[in-house]
């Protein structure tokens, strides 16, 4: 496949802020992708640029590259895209339109679902120190029919059901994070995720480790901040200890990087990681870190941003990656509906 140019412009995202669309012009065609930015980040996430010097980068710099070399295959676009001076949103567009120019085979199998319920904190109702409050689905209607039970339920008791950045509920008559837990369990019978965002206003680990041991949340994902390895540690073994079965996801403290993921893996710190490809800036090392985490016998999420755009793309990815778990929020907003119906088209297959 030739490269002949690559374009870039400004569009909104689902916060109504700026990002970048990338279209890659080939012999084969026009591919072209748009990336999302995350709302809460981890301190080591590859750095973004604004969208006017990602636009700069990628048709000034990027693109006279790229057609002098040619690239036929993701890895070896990947390697050329791989320039500290250039930032990760300017990188993964690029690298996200190539993905979308390749074959993808048929899945063998889908991933379940993390599907947002409830949200808290920066994306929410900020009294709540619980970020995500998720059910664990194996289809999308199993998922849509709980959000429907607990939107009843919320009306009945005349909360409103207005949502938060990723489509999860958040009334602000809702202030404790056990409270939310026992209404999903009342209104499903569904296994339950947890995401806290530990880097702020955290429940304690000791409270955490309660709510393990009292209801059926069977993952947690940034249980402590990512500056506490050895409380991961310790937090995982007494976990596991209550429940076996229990997932202890990390993603501020690996961000889609291979190599926190293997220290991780080797130091016995989780048993699942995010992967969120705009971490790190391309397809290829958001793979990496899938086929490292698979060696470790970690489960691998692959994960949307708070800030999306309608592309789904992310959905190949995990489809490609026969990843275990996909999180793409709640079944409402249009950014987060596009992912699963970019889903269901597989599930057609």
């Amino acid at each position: 496949m030739k490269i002949k140019e690559i374009k870039a412009r400004k569009i909104l995202n689902s916060a109504g802020n700026w990002t970048i669309e990338c279209k890659l012009l080939t012999d084969k065609g026009e591919f072209v992708a748009a990336v999302p930015q995350g709302i809460s980040r981890g301190k080591e996430e590859k750095e973004s640029v604004s969208p006017e010097k990602a636009i700069f980068q990628i048709e000034k710099e990027i693109s006279p590259l790229l057609r002098k070399n040619s690239p036929q295959t993701q890895e070896e676009l990947d390697r050329l895209l791989n320039n500290p001076s250039w930032g990760s949103n300017a990188t993964l567009a690029v690298s996200a339109a190539f993905f979308k120019s390749q074959p993808l085979p048929s899945p063998s199998q889908l991933p379940q679902m993390m599907m947002l319920v409830f949200e808290g904190k920066k994306h929410g109702n900020p009294a709540l120190k619980i970020q995500e409050f998720m059910v664990i689905v194996s289809n999308i209607e199993e998922g849509k029919n709980a959000y429907e039970k607990v939107k009843k339920r919320l009306e009945k008791e005349g909360l409103a059901t207005t949502v938060g950045s990723e489509g999860g509920f958040s009334p602000f008559g809702i202030n404790n994070e056990e409270e939310v837990i026992k209404i999903l369990e009342e209104e499903t019978e569904l296994p339950l995720a947890l995401d806290v965002a530990a880097d702020t206003s955290p429940p304690s680990p000791s409270t955490l480790l309660d709510i393990v041991r009292r209801y059926r949340v069977v993952s947690i994902e940034d249980p402590l901040p990512e500056t506490k390895k050895e409380e991961w540690k310790v937090f995982f073994q007494e976990a596991k200890k209550i429940k076996e079965e229990i997932m202890i996801v990390a993603d501020d403290l690996t961000v889609t990087n291979p190599e926190k993921i293997a220290t991780g893996g080797e130091q016995g710190l989780f048993n699942a990681v995010i992967i969120k490809p705009n971490q790190q800036g391309t397809i290829s090392q958001a793979t990496e870190a899938i086929a490292v985490a698979k060696r470790y016998g970690l489960k691998t999420i692959v994960s949307h941003r708070g800030e999306e755009t309608n592309d789904s793309w992310i959905v190949d990815l995990a489809i490609k990656e026969n990843v275990d778990f996909v999180k793409f929020g709640a079944p409402c907003r249009g950014e987060r509906i596009a992912k699963y119906n970019r889903l269901l088209s597989f599930s057609e297959v």
